[in-house]
């Protein structure tokens, strides 16, 4: 709708100019992306470039970690994920072994530390689906048939999941988020909740199953998502991290909660 150009058009004018430009420089973006990944911490971001230099050279860790202190420490956290959208399209005019070895360089990155972030998890999630589906759009071409209660389990995964981002050091919040979001989708069922111990990374395993979904399943199933995320009337940028890459694995529109 009309009111999503605008929001958008905010979103895109407050990365200002410089780093619209940049997303959008063939030569740039590979190391503008993983700039986004290094760490606050020196230790971690010095290993993190050592796995970069070994896979794409020295000039793109050095690259990445110029881009990073210059445009992307003080960059606010909201506002990446949708810098990284703006250089999806550039980036997938790279030749095929470049993206093979840059999908690698980037998982590298991300379990540097041996711990995977909500943000680290949703951008490398975002990347293999813009990258690998861009390269082969007929093997990941499809029309989903499921319902909803085919893939409960998956779907409380991923609830539960989401309900612990939001409210990390609050488990009875994140317990009404979950609930919140349960009886959207399945009111008569009696799901627990339960945070997967793998924390994010429990997501691997549910993405394939909820994007077979039919269409309108798909729907209620964002819909109950917003509903866990505005049960407490406020959105936290992991919760806003988690609903956007959920929408661009499931090849579904952003939920209007976004745009607020």
């Amino acid at each position: 709708a009309e009111d999503d150009y605008s929001h958008a058009h905010v979103l895109v004018e407050s990365l200002g100019p410089s780093l619209r430009e940049l997303a959008r420089q063939r030569a740039n973006v590979m190391p503008l992306l993983l700039g986004l990944l290094l760490d606050t911490g020196a230790a971690i971001a010095q290993r993190q470039l050592r796995e970069i230099a070994a896979r794409c050279g020295d000039d793109m860790a050095a690259q990445a970690s110029a881009l990073h202190a210059a445009h992307l420490r003080a960059l606010h956290p909201s506002l990446r994920l949708p810098l990284a959208a703006l250089a999806f399209p550039v980036l997938r005019q790279r030749p095929r072994p470049e993206l093979d070895a840059f999908l690698e360089t980037i998982a590298a990155v991300v379990h540097a530390d041996g711990a995977v972030s909500v943000f680290e998890y949703c951008l490398s999630r975002l990347l293999q689906v813009q990258v690998r589906e861009a390269l082969d759009p007929s093997r990941y071409a499809r029309f989903g048939r499921s319902k909803a209660p085919g893939v409960r389990h998956e779907f409380a995964t991923l609830l539960a999941v989401l309900a612990q981002a939001g409210h990390p050091d609050d488990p009875q919040q994140a317990q009404r988020a979950y609930l919140a979001g349960l009886q959207r989708v399945l009111p008569r069922d009696h799901l627990a909740y339960a945070p997967p111990a793998a924390g994010v990374r429990a997501l691997d395993e549910v993405w394939e199953p909820l994007d077979a979904l039919a269409p309108p399943a798909k729907q209620v199933l964002v819909e109950a998502l917003v509903d866990a995320v505005s049960h407490d009337g406020q959105v936290s940028v992991a919760e806003a991290e988690l609903l956007r890459t959920v929408c661009g694995v499931l090849h579904c529109p952003l939920p209007a909660l976004l745009s607020h």
